[in-house]
């Protein structure tokens, strides 16, 4: 009995303890319930995916009035094949040259980009060249792709929407995408990450719902990427990361499917790529008004100095000002392994590297920004291989999204606050410091967006507002001289005097004075780095021409054939002064030569269509500037020659039908420029 009664005291010790074991453990499983966010609504998460879209499409529509740009006139504006009708000949043709070709000064061929392209091709014909409909895509685009950044990384993240949105807030109104939205020509990083994203998307749901038809959408989806940006080839190194951080556990079956198929479209791109790459001269070696790091004496010192330019990558992410259209040489030069600079980024990024590598089994945002960063940024920041480039704020767009995610991740480790609720204002309340400096960053950035967006607005202002803030820039120098001396500075200027009061008399000296002051520009940036490129003394042999300084002009153009003797402009401008000098037979031969190496360039056919016409040899003239006005409807020079032609013949009836085309060309041309 005494043992009985023992044993039952036992029992009952045991149970109580068991009790108050179990009622210890449940406060602190109510906590761990407490940790695990509410997954967002439907109707709140596409409000969300909704409100950023807008922030980013609202913030950039001062660019809606913004005129091409830079490279907009290359490869949209005087780009021929850009410009030709849409069909299956013209695309064909768009996925089988470079991204310049058709362009009349066409000296580069190592960017192939036909997606991009063939897009700018259905734009012009569709809004029949008016850039500010260029301006309305881009900046469309741009708000789409926001939108879908915050859907991709809202399940990347497990559906804990407070990080994604005010990481992809910060990424949509960053003011170091002004270059990328502002600038048409950049729609090509736009479409990039676009397919990036977008394959990103449906790699998500081809891992929820098992539906290969997402791995195929996937697949296209990166291939339009590829074929928008040559280096959204770097996303073949975030893919596998990508897979492993959405799976719950390591598969690496999954990795390896979803990784060799996007490693399949990437070669499928590098093959083509090659192939029509290839049938072009090999390109000349970079300048080191593009890139300061050809400048350097040693691999170290590059390596230094490469290191350095990421430094200022992460500084201008940071503070984003002064920003400017180019900072080319002397505004980096050279430096080595004493630099601070140097020594300060490499650790730092060292250090973040390592930080990266630890953290992947936590499989946090902040471990997957960097790795995001060191990818995306691999190939654009020099350390492993020169590009044509030293710094350019275009290249920090993609990579930029994993700075978004490390600053925003660093801030929520230290002061987000976890909570049930869905509801915005909860989280507000439970993360006060998270959200507030978001945001008061994100307003500062928005500003300045606002501000930057401005200067985008011609290229007179860009190059004006960025020479102020980069006086040193040698390539800058040259844009700036290239602008003042260029056909289209010269109409601009025109429409402006005129509406003020101007006569034709004060018109044209104002011209004047603005080629005179572009020689200046040219030779401050001869006097920084005494070297320009072959279209840069083509140019300053413009300058010198339009301020009626022949024997100048002659010299630069002479200098610009002998550095490239297939550029048409170049030997077509040397027998432009022959034929100033009333010298025809001499000038004939330079005219035919560059009709032969560009047969659909108006300006070579209207010079020998002069010379005929100077001769005395009317329908030879007229055979030539009729020809002119076929290969270009908005030449303005072929059209006024048919005019005149017809008038000394006396043929009045066909004077004023060409006088009448004149017109209306002359005010398609002024539609166009506003």
């Amino acid at each position: 009995m005494g043992k009985k009664s023992s044993k039952k005291k036992l029992k009952n010790k045991v149970a109580d303890q068991q009790k108050s074991s179990v009622e210890k453990i449940k406060p602190v499983q109510k906590k761990a319930t407490l940790s695990v966010s509410k997954a967002l609504s439907n109707k709140m998460l596409w409000g969300l995916t909704l409100f950023i879209a807008l922030v980013a499409f609202t913030l950039n529509t001062n660019t809606f009035n913004h005129r091409f740009v830079l490279d907009d006139h290359g490869i949209i504006k005087n780009n021929k094949i850009t410009k030709a009708p849409v069909s299956l000949e013209n695309t064909k043709l768009i996925f089988t040259t470079s991204l310049r070709k058709g362009d009349f000064s066409d000296l580069e061929n190592t960017l192939y980009r036909p997606f991009t392209k063939l897009l700018f091709n259905i734009e012009w014909n569709a809004f029949g060249g008016n850039a500010h409909h260029f301006h309305k895509v881009n900046v469309l685009l741009y708000a789409i792709l926001c939108g879908l950044i915050f859907l991709v990384l809202y399940d990347l993240l497990k559906k804990k929407w407070a990080v994604p949105f005010l990481a992809t807030l910060l990424f949509a109104v960053h003011a170091v995408h002004t270059e990328v939205v502002a600038n048409v020509k950049s729609g090509d990083e736009i479409l990039g990450l676009l397919g990036i994203v977008l394959a990103l998307r449906c790699i998500q749901l081809y891992l929820s719902k098992k539906n290969i038809m997402f791995l195929l959408l996937a697949s296209l989806s990166f291939l339009t990427g590829l074929y928008s940006k040559e280096s959204s080839v770097v996303a073949v190194g975030i893919f596998p990361f990508f897979v492993y951080y959405m799976s719950d556990q390591l598969d690496w079956k999954k990795i390896g499917i979803v990784s060799s198929t996007m490693l399949a479209c990437a070669l499928v791109f590098i093959y083509s790529r090659h192939v029509v790459l290839g049938q072009y001269p090999p390109a000349n070696p970079t300048s080191a008004m593009d890139n300061f790091l050809v400048l350097c004496e040693s691999g170290t010192q590059q390596f230094a100095s490469a290191v350095m330019v990421v430094g200022y990558y992460l500084y201008t992410f940071l503070v984003p000002h002064p920003l400017s259209c180019d900072y080319s040489y002397s505004t980096f030069v050279p430096s080595d392994v004493s630099n601070p600079i140097f020594l300060l980024t490499f650790l730092l990024c060292l250090g973040a590297f390592i930080y990266a590598i630890k953290e992947l089994k936590n499989k946090s945002i902040r471990g997957f920004g960097i790795l995001w960063f060191f990818i995306s940024f691999s190939l654009a920041s020099n350390v492993f291989f020169l590009i044509g480039t030293g710094f350019g704020e275009r290249l920090l767009f993609m990579p930029s999204m994993g700075l978004c995610l490390v600053f925003v991740g660093l801030l929520a480790k230290f002061f987000k606050k976890s909570t049930t609720s869905s509801s915005i204002l909860d989280h507000v309340k439970a993360s006060p410091v998270l959200w507030a400096v978001v945001l008061i960053v994100s307003i500062l950035y928005a500003g300045k967006t606002m501000s930057r967006n401005q200067d985008w607005r011609t290229d007179y202002q860009l190059f004006s507002t960025d020479i102020e803030s980069y006086p040193d820039a040698t390539h800058l120098l040259f844009y700036m001289g290239n602008h003042l001396s260029g056909d289209e500075r010269k109409e601009v200027l025109t429409e402006e005097l005129s509406s003020i009061g101007f006569n034709q008399q004060q018109i044209t000296d104002s011209i004047a004075k603005e080629s005179a002051t572009s020689i200046n520009y040219f030779r401050r940036s001869l006097s920084i780095y005494p070297a320009l490129p072959s279209d840069g003394y083509n140019q300053l042999g413009k300058a010198y021409f339009k301020t009626g300084q022949l024997d100048s002009a002659f010299k630069y153009y002479k200098q610009a054939l002998d550095l490239d003797t297939t550029n048409g402009i170049f030997v077509n401008n040397v027998g432009t002064i022959y034929y100033q000098k009333q010298d025809l037979n001499t000038a004939m031969p330079y005219f035919q030569k560059a009709h032969s190496l560009d047969t659909a360039e108006a300006d070579f056919m209207n010079n020998m269509g002069a010379v005929f016409g100077q001769s005395g040899m009317y329908d030879s003239a007229i055979y030539w500037f009729y020809k002119a006005s076929m290969a270009d409807s908005l030449d303005l020079t072929s059209v006024k020659f048919l005019e005149m032609t017809y008038q000394n013949l006396g043929n009045a009836e066909q004077a004023k039908i060409w006088g009448q085309r004149k017109n209306y060309v002359a005010n398609r041309r002024k539609q166009l420029l506003k």
